[in-house]
């Protein structure tokens, strides 16, 4: 199975579980949005954040305290 069918496979999957009627024009869509954010999202996954001390309280309303 090719990287695009495992994606369209996931993608038709996804959408039945949710009730999404989806045409080709939004499936393509959803395939551009997808190719801009994944691979930031695996640097993210693959990042160690470790050393990164978290936020206590955080008031999600505003930036990040320092």
């Amino acid at each position: 199975m090719t990287t695009d069918s495992q994606y369209q496979a996931y993608l038709q999957s996804a959408l039945e579980i949710y009730g999404i009627e989806a045409d080709e024009v939004e499936r393509a869509v959803i395939a551009g949005i997808w190719e801009l954010y994944e691979p930031g999202m695996n640097l993210l996954a693959e990042a160690d954040l470790s050393a990164v001390e978290p936020e206590r309280a955080p008031d999600l309303s505003r930036p990040p305290a320092r």
